[in-house]
């Protein structure tokens, strides 16, 4: 009895152990992909657009019609939009706060890709997936980098992976609604690629396996159903508020973004060639894309029908997900390849699949395939993926040495390294822990060390990932209005009846850096600023709930070919001015600050940097980077005056 006891204990604290480890090892990245997020600015147009449309959403209470800079905003579906704003409301309105529910939609896609990696290979193969997923390079920019993909790529995996135990567990209406609720919110989030890439797997997957395919088709229809009830009312709710949205959306935003003619054309400076695409798609993968030869040569392997048929039978779970696996990989990069409109972080959601696949390959090839230790896995009797992957760890690592090297004759072709010494010291910092950690985890792999190795890889990886957050900062300046509207905060005052023109840009959105900041931290009434005897709110100025106020920024409509304005079904947008209006204002007993459009393209003759100008309008009142504030004689009198009182202060 007592060695009963005693293997009990043994057994149970072994399993608490093994609890401990995973929470620690699932906990980690949590702070990781969170750090940093609010020590820089939003970044223009993508991250301000979504910050500001969410903010509007708490200011409004409206929670059906996405608006920016006081008017509908109808391109995209409102799922962000509404983390966005339940985040600010719950922890400010930060930056951090802002970027917050994009970082947590990555920590859960770890969650699913840990979860789905123990399911087919065990403890040791979860723990590599999630060291994996931490340092994935494309996975780690954009969760601090707010865009809709990273919650689109871990809401498609996750209807994956639930779709899967389905198939195991046919009867089972949990797996079948908890995926279609995966599908629902997809589709709320970046419209119908979020149910075309997953369905094109699904379908071919239940055409092939034969056994309860009627089943299956009969339950889909309660599934369909229930995404029909958790979408449709939105949907609904939308087009009575905004006639005209449904076409826009399915029209504009669908069929002509696929064709490559959608108004305004699309993000001009994300779309990439076929060749850009591959390219960035491997960039992203870094540093596990060196996996892919063996990966691609598995894929070959298992997508023959004949081999799909036959090991569905033989052992029907493990091989339906491996091909979900391969086929989520590779749908995200195959559908938009013949697209001419492709951008270059569609490929993110290829990125959870190929993270599982690449632990399943270091699992069996570099690790003993039946061993199950919490902490400790057996090497492989098969040296030769030893030897290959070790001499590519240490070839990368003598690369980053030679760039210490030649750093000196590099400085010539890059004048910028030696004008800036803080650069220099950088670049040298960074270049000596990745031939540190290069090196080592070479050496390790030769010694047939695997775990050691992807352990080192990782933590010198998450080194200069986080070191890179100092990179984030750094472009600050170049890709955020925040500094330059907290100087015009110090130097002009925010005066009340301050008005704030912008010149205009490739997307709407940049302007929405202006108005966030505008407002970032204040808490305006709308009897602060009504004109006298009168309860008409000023221009610059829109109405929210509860008597609130915030401000927003007026745009030239006929600023240019490169500044177009979107076409939301609706009344024109009352923050769009001609040219004309602006000399109006410019001219009038209102201080005016006309702000530049920092995004245009200094290559474009047609396109001068005093194109738009206001008259009179020559010297800026100051400038960071490429954009410039022009103030008229009303806000140049405040900004004198200013400077006045803080003189005597002193």
């Amino acid at each position: 009895m007592k060695q009963f006891f005693s293997i009990f204990k043994t057994i149970f604290s072994a399993k608490k152990q093994q609890i401990a480890w995973d929470l620690l090892i699932l906990i980690l990245p949590l702070g990781f992909m969170t750090f940093g997020l609010g020590l820089y600015g939003l970044y223009e147009p993508h991250e301000t657009h979504f910050a500001m449309v969410g903010r509007e959403m708490v200011l409004r209470g409206d929670w059906i019609t996405p608006h920016l800079n006081g008017a509908p905003y109808l391109n995209k579906p409102p799922l962000l939009y509404w983390l966005i704003a339940i985040s600010t409301s719950i922890f400010g309105n930060t930056e951090f706060a802002v970027r917050l529910p994009v970082a947590i939609a990555g920590w859960v896609g770890l969650l699913l890709v840990w979860r789905w990696s123990r399911d087919l290979w065990g403890i040791g193969a979860s723990r590599i997936a999630v060291l994996m997923m931490s340092v994935t390079c494309g996975w780690f920019i954009f969760t601090h980098q707010m865009l809709i993909d990273v919650i689109l790529a871990t809401l498609i995996l996750g209807s994956n992976y639930l779709f899967w135990k389905f198939l195991s567990n046919p009867k089972s209406w949990v797996y079948l609604f908890s995926c279609c609720f995966c599908l629902g919110l997809g589709l709320l989030a970046k419209g119908l690629i979020a149910v075309m890439i997953p369905l094109v797997s699904w379908i071919i997957l239940v055409a092939i396996k034969d056994k309860n395919s009627k089943f299956i088709s009969l339950k889909s229809i309660s599934g369909f159903l229930f995404i029909l009830g958790l979408v449709v009312p939105w949907f609904i709710a939308v087009e009575k508020a905004n006639p005209g949205f449904l076409h826009y959306f399915i029209v504009n935003e669908h069929l002509y973004r696929l064709l490559d003619k959608r108004f305004p054309l699309d993000y001009e400076v994300s779309k990439t060639s076929i060749g850009g695409y591959l390219g960035i798609t491997a960039i992203w993968c870094f540093p596990w894309i060196l996996f892919l030869p063996p990966i691609i040569k598995s894929a070959w392997e298992k997508l023959n029908p004949k081999y799909i048929k036959d090991n569905l039978i033989k052992d029907p779970k493990y091989t339906s997900a491996i091909f979900l696996l391969i086929m989520g990989f590779l749908l995200p990069i195959l559908i938009f390849i013949p697209v001419p409109s492709r951008l270059i972080y569609y490929s993110l959601p290829s990125l959870p699949p190929f993270i599982i696949l690449c632990a399943g390959f270091y699992r069996e090839k570099l690790l003993e395939p039946n061993s199950e230790s919490p902490l400790i896995l057996k090497r492989s009797k098969n040296i030769t993926n030893y030897l290959i992957y070790g001499a590519i760890f240490t070839l990368i690592g003598i690369g980053f040495c030679l760039v210490i090297i030649l750093l000196p004759n590099l400085s010539a072709f890059f004048p910028i390294i030696n004008q800036q010494p803080a650069l220099k010291g950088f670049i040298i910092a960074i270049s000596i822990v990745l031939t540190l950690g290069w090196l080592t985890a070479g050496i390790e792999m030769l010694q047939r060390k695997a775990q050691i190795s992807i352990l080192i890889l990782g933590v010198t990886l998450g080194i200069i990932y986080l070191t890179g957050i100092i990179g984030f900062v750094g472009n600050e300046n170049v890709r955020s209005s925040k500094n330059i509207i907290y100087i015009a905060e110090e130097k002009l005052w925010f005066h009340p009846d301050t008005l704030w023109i912008f010149e205009g840009s490739r997307e709407v959105g940049a302007a929405a850096g202006i108005s966030y900041y505008l407002n970032q931290g204040k808490d305006y009434n709308k009897n602060t600023i009504v004109e006298e005897n009168t309860e008409q709110i000023p221009v610059g100025w829109k109405e929210g709930k509860e008597g609130k106020v915030y401000r927003n920024v007026l745009i030239l409509s006929d600023g240019g070919k490169n500044r177009i304005p979107p076409k939301f079904p609706g009344k024109k947008p009352d923050y769009l001015i001609n040219q004309q209006q602006l000399q109006d204002y410019w001219h009038s007993h209102r201080p005016v600050v006309f702000v530049t459009d920092f995004l245009r393209n200094p290559q474009d003759k047609n396109d001068p940097f005093n194109l738009n100008l206001p008259p009179g309008a020559k010297h800026p009142l100051y400038g960071i980077g490429t954009r410039r504030i022009y103030a008229n004689q009303i806000a140049e009198l405040i900004y004198r005056y200013n400077l006045l009182l803080r003189s005597k202060k002193r």
